[in-house]
């Protein structure tokens, strides 16, 4: 007599792409000479699609809070990125306009550490997968922030895909 086995269903891993350092490090130095030349010391900073730092560079006459700020706009980014399909710090403002907000509730300011509701963070996709963000800061006002951080996502968008 044979004896009856179960076969679970096959169970598959999703493949995810990776943000190469190597890339993280092209977009972030794309990035702070874009703002140099229009005269803007900035920090941008490159995180991975978890949220941990791939690269910092700060051009070095950068003011101290943009180290932080420019991480917090990346954070941010990829934060929202995942959970609510927005694709930037500028996404995430529009929808946090008065009458509307993220989920049920329009934010507070700053309610959880690391986040921050200023123009300048950009996420990262490769093949539609979010794969990390950018964020810079420093300059006079957020458009000219991701203005700078989108020439160094345009300088790695060709290995992205």
């Amino acid at each position: 007599m044979a004896a009856a086995t179960h076969v679970a269903p096959s169970l598959a891993l999703e493949m995810q792409p990776i943000l190469p350092t190597a890339l993280a490090i092209k977009a972030a130095a794309v990035s702070v000479e874009s703002c140099n030349t229009n005269g803007n010391k900035v920090t941008t900073t490159v995180l991975n699609s978890e949220g941990n730092i791939l690269v910092v560079i700060r051009n070095e006459s950068a003011g101290p809070h943009t180290v932080e700020h420019s991480f917090n706009k990346a954070y941010t980014s990829v934060s929202f990125g995942r959970s609510f399909n927005l694709g930037s710090t500028r996404a995430i403002i529009a929808g946090t306009k008065p009458g509307k907000g993220i989920g049920e509730f329009p934010l507070p300011a700053n309610p959880l550490k690391g986040l921050s509701y200023v123009i300048g963070g950009i996420n990262i996709y490769s093949n539609g997968k979010l794969i990390g963000s950018i964020g810079v800061a420093g300059s006079p006002n957020g458009d000219l922030d991701e203005n700078c951080g989108q020439a160094g996502l345009n300088a790695i968008k060709l290995q992205l895909d």
